[in-house]
C-alpha cells in the first residue's frame, strides 16, 4: 500500500552510450522512455517492457564484467536525487572521469529498483480499486478475493527483485573509488518496504469487510480482530526501522555533497512527512482492530479509548501528549501540552458522521496519494464506531472511558507480528510470465 514519492526512477536518454552495448539493447531502452503512467494498464505493459530490458542486459552482463563495462556519459535516469548532489558530481568528479562511468552493474540495479517500485504502484492501484466497489459484495465472492490474490503476487514480483539484487550483490567487485555507484542501503530499503506494505493490504482487506458488516447489520469486530491488530502493530514497528533507514539515506546523500564520493541515491523528497503519516495510519488500524476486540470482550471503555486514540491518530495535526504530560520538571511543555490536550479534547468532541479526514496532502504527490482513499475510509469507520459505542456505553453499559492519552503507552498492548507469507522465489531473467494474471489464479488463501 506504500507508493514513495517521486518514485519510480524512469530511463532517459543515453549520452554517448557505449558501443558495448547492442543496437536491440539501445532500441528496448529507447522504448522505455515514456512521460508518466498515469494507470494500471499502462503501468503493467510499462513494466514487461521493462523487464524485457532487465533480461537483455543482464544476459549481456554474463559475457563481461558489468561493474567494469561503462555505458554511458550522464546518469541515464530520471527521479535520482536532485539539486547540490547532482552538481557536486558533475562539477568535483568530472576531472576525474566518474561522471562518464555509469556502469552496466549499475544500470541492472536501476532497472531492478524501478521494476520494484513500479509493482508497488500498480499493487495499491489494485488494491484501490478493490476497496472502490460497492459494499455489496460481488455475485460470486471468489472473483473479489481474486484481486486481493493479484495483489499479493505483484508484491511478491517487487520482493523477488530484491532478492535478485541481493543475489548480485554477492558476486559483484568492489566498486572503484572515483566510479558512480548505487546507495547499497536501497535494496534492504525497498525489501522492507515491499513487506510492510504486504501486511496493510491485509488490513485494507478486512476493513472492506468490516465495512460491509457493520452497514448491514452494525456488526462490530470479527473473529481475526485480535491478528489483524498485531499486524498493525508489526507495522508500526517496521515503520519505525524504515525510518532510521531512511534517516541513513539522507545521511549518505549530506556526505556525497560534502565528499563528492560518486554515491547515487533517488530523491527522497517528502519520504520522511509521507512515512509518518502512514505511521499515524497503522497505528490508527491497530486502535481500531484492538477495539472491536475490547468491544467484544464487554469492555466499552477501553473500546472507545481505542477508538479515540486512533482518530487522534490521523486527525491531530502533531503527534498527541500522552501520559507524559505528567512530567512536571518544565513548566514551558506542561503548558503547551495542557494547551494541545484541550484542542485534541474538542476536535473530538465535534467528531459526526459526517466529519472529513483533515490531512496534511502535500507529500502525497502523484501515485502516492492512493493510500489516501483508504485512510479515509478507515477515518469513516472509526467515527461511525464511536458513535455506536458510545451510544450503547451512555444507555447501557456505563463503563468508564479509557483516556486516548493514556493509550500509547499501555503496556497491555500485544507484541506486532505478521501473517506468513509464502515463499519469495528470487527473480530468474528470461524467465518471466506472459501474464501477471495466472500467478494466484484459483488459488487458496491470498497471502
Amino acid at each position: 500500500m506504500i507508493v514513495l514519492p517521486n518514485t519510480p526512477p524512469t530511463p532517459i536518454h543515453l549520452q554517448d552510450p557505449s558501443t558495448a552495448l547492442p543496437q536491440s539493447i539501445l532500441t528496448l531502452r529507447s522504448s522505455l522512455q515514456v512521460p508518466s503512467l498515469s494507470n494500471y494498464n499502462e503501468s503493467i505493459r510499462y513494466v514487461v517492457n521493462l523487464e524485457k530490458y532487465l533480461d537483455a542486459i543482464f544476459e549481456l552482463s554474463e559475457s563481461t564484467d558489468p561493474t567494469t563495462l561503462f555505458i554511458s556519459s550522464n546518469i541515464p535516469w530520471s527521479n535520482i536525487n536532485k539539486g547540490d548532489i547532482k552538481l557536486k558530481l558533475f562539477k568535483v568528479k568530472l576531472g576525474q572521469a566518474a561522471i562518464n562511468k555509469w556502469s552496466l552493474y549499475n544500470e541492472l540495479s536501476m532497472t531492478l529498483i524501478s521494476i520494484s517500485f513500479i509493482y508497488h504502484r500498480v499493487a495499491s492501484e489494485l488494491s484501490n480499486d478493490t476497496i472502490d466497489l460497492s459494499l455489496e459484495p460481488p455475485v460470486k465472492p471468489e472473483d473479489y478475493n481474486e484481486n486481493w490474490k493479484q495483489v499479493m503476487s505483484l508484491y511478491k514480483k517487487a520482493m523477488s527483485m530484491m532478492l535478485f539484487i541481493e543475489k548480485l550483490e554477492q558476486n559483484a567487485a568492489q566498486s572503484e573509488e572515483d566510479v558512480l555507484h548505487i546507495n547499497r542501503t536501497l535494496f534492504p530499503f525497498i525489501a522492507k518496504v515491499t513487506d510492510i506494505s504486504i501486511q496493510m493490504s491485509i488490513l485494507s482487506k478486512f476493513l472492506w469487510f468490516s465495512r460491509y458488516t457493520f452497514e448491514k447489520n452494525e456488526e462490530v469486530g470479527s473473529r481475526n480482530s485480535m491478528t489483524l491488530a498485531k499486524v498493525a502493530i508489526y507495522c508500526m514497528n517496521e515503520l519505525d526501522v524504515l525510518q532510521v533507514q531512511l534517516s541513513d539515506l539522507n545521511n549518505s546523500v549530506e556526505n556525497s555533497i560534502t565528499h563528492g564520493s560518486g554515491v547515487i541515491n533517488l530523491d527522497y523528497t517528502d519520504w520522511d512527512a509521507y512515512l509518518r503519516v502512514v505511521k499515524r495510519y497503522t497505528s490508527a488500524y491497530a486502535g481500531l482492530y484492538l477495539s472491536m476486540q475490547k468491544y467484544n470482550d464487554s469492555k466499552y471503555g477501553d473500546a472507545l479509548g481505542l477508538l479515540q486514540f486512533s482518530l487522534l491518530s490521523l486527525q491531530s495535526k502533531k503527534d498527541f501528549a500522552t501520559s507524559s504530560f505528567l512530567n512536571k520538571r518544565i513548566t514551558l511543555k506542561r503548558l503547551r501540552e495542557k494547551v494541545s490536550r484541550r484542542k485534541q479534547e474538542n476536535l473530538l468532541s465535534n467528531l459526526t458522521s459526517v466529519s472529513t479526514l483533515d490531512i496534511n496532502k502535500s507529500a502525497f504527490n502523484g501515485k502516492a496519494g492512493i493510500i489516501l482513499n483508504d485512510l479515509s475510509y478507515l477515518f469513516d469507520q472509526l467515527i461511525k464506531l464511536n458513535l455506536k459505542i458510545s451510544s450503547e456505553n451512555n444507555t447501557l453499559h456505563f463503563n468508564e472511558v479509557a483516556h486516548w492519552s493514556a493509550i500509547n503507552n499501555d503496556s497491555k498492548w500485544p507484541i506486532g507480528c505478521k501473517i506468513p507469507v509464502s515463499s519469495v522465489e528470487v527473480y530468474t531473467p528470461g524467465n518471466s510470465k506472459d501474464s501477471i494474471d495466472r500467478d494466484y489464479s484459483s488459488r487458496g488463501e491470498y497471502y
